[in-house]
């Protein structure tokens, strides 16, 4: 903190300021709307500083193979140290007994005790479902009313026989403007976005690539679409097949190559994950929520503690393993035992 004086003005200055305005400044318009598909408008310009500070510093990058790899090096961790892992077992209970939490139910009826519960699961079902509502402060009830979110979206994984060696390997992948705008996901579309993933050579066979399209998208359209399956299917094809043809356009050839294509609406990542309206990220950075600290724990019960993108605005895979940590050096302070971050 000592080392961090000097620029604390400059910190101040950057985390009040939200994205749409820092954009303002390009002379070049061209610069200036390209930037804004970047970061989303309400986007703290401070933390997205951070992230290129962070890239310079090769502090920050990309796990060959991956998120599966980084959810596999905390799944050995745990299983070393001796825990039990139950995949595909949702819960849909939170047991508890004069207010505290000894265990879960799950859905096949089935249940589990325990001296603590830690909940990694979406917020909102966490605390107005698995916990009927039954603790929960009015500072909690605002931040699911008033705070941002990062947009749910349409996932689209495309698996191309083709190298792309001409491309330069690039994480955040490449943006381009459209020749004129596209209606996708019921919604205008001037950008397309893709990330060509020839620097993982983990994800594909030797001479192919896999494609990821994001974009950002609307729960509510997708939720009344999903009540007509025949609807929702084609609505789905048709968005394929408009990417497939857009990125044709950029690099030429490419629909004959496609060998996979996969589609994720927002209705799929809240089936899948159970998270709240969609959102991939939980709770967006902006100038408010910055420096905002959500607390681990919910006011009245005991034994129990939330980790995950909703306890930490910024959100993403990190700060499930970040926010997890926390809680178990918690329990070792309080325990008196040492914290040990490797095994013998």
């Amino acid at each position: 903190m000592f080392k961090m004086l000097p620029f604390f003005a400059d910190l101040r200055k950057w985390g009040r300021m939200p994205m749409k305005n820092f954009v303002q400044q390009f002379k070049n318009s061209l610069l200036c709307e390209a930037w804004q598909q970047f970061w989303p408008s309400e986007f703290s310009t401070m933390a997205a500083l951070m992230t290129m500070a962070w890239l310079h510093q090769k502090t920050a990058g990309y796990i060959i193979g991956g998120s599966m790899e980084l959810s596999r090096a905390i799944e050995k961790r745990y299983l070393g140290l001796g825990g039990e892992i139950r995949y595909k077992s949702r819960v849909t209970r939170i047991l508890v007994e004069n207010d505290r939490a000894v265990g879960i139910k799950l859905a096949d009826g089935s249940e589990r005790r325990a001296d603590y519960v830690i909940s990694a699961a979406d917020g909102h079902a966490t605390i107005f479902d698995m916990l009927d509502v039954k603790y929960v402060s009015e500072k909690i009830r605002r931040y699911y009313e008033e705070l941002p979110i990062f947009s749910p979206l349409i996932y689209i994984g495309l698996g191309v026989n083709r190298s792309f060696e001409d491309v330069p390997q690039m994480v955040s992948g490449l943006i381009f403007q459209l020749d004129k705008p596209v209606a996708i996901g019921g919604e205008e579309r001037k950008w397309l976005g893709v990330r060509i993933h020839n620097f993982d050579p983990s994800l594909a066979p030797l001479g192919k690539t896999v494609l990821t399209v994001m974009i950002d998208s609307n729960y509510p359209y997708w939720e009344l679409l999903r009540k007509d399956m025949a609807r929702y299917k084609s609505e789905k094809e048709q968005i394929a097949d408009t990417v497939v043809t857009l990125l044709g356009k950029r690099f030429p050839g490419l629909a004959a190559q496609v060998e996979m294509c996969d589609i994720a609406t927002t209705m799929t990542f809240h089936r899948y994950t159970g998270n709240w309206q969609g959102s991939y990220e939980g709770w967006l950075i902006t100038p408010e929520t910055m420096m905002l600290r959500m607390s681990k724990t919910l006011p009245g019960l005991d034994s129990f503690y939330m980790i995950g993108q909703w306890v930490q605005p910024g959100g993403g895979l990190p700060s499930g393993a970040m926010t997890g940590r926390h809680v178990i050096q918690i329990f070792c302070k309080c325990d008196n035992k040492p914290f040990v971050t490797m095994l013998p």
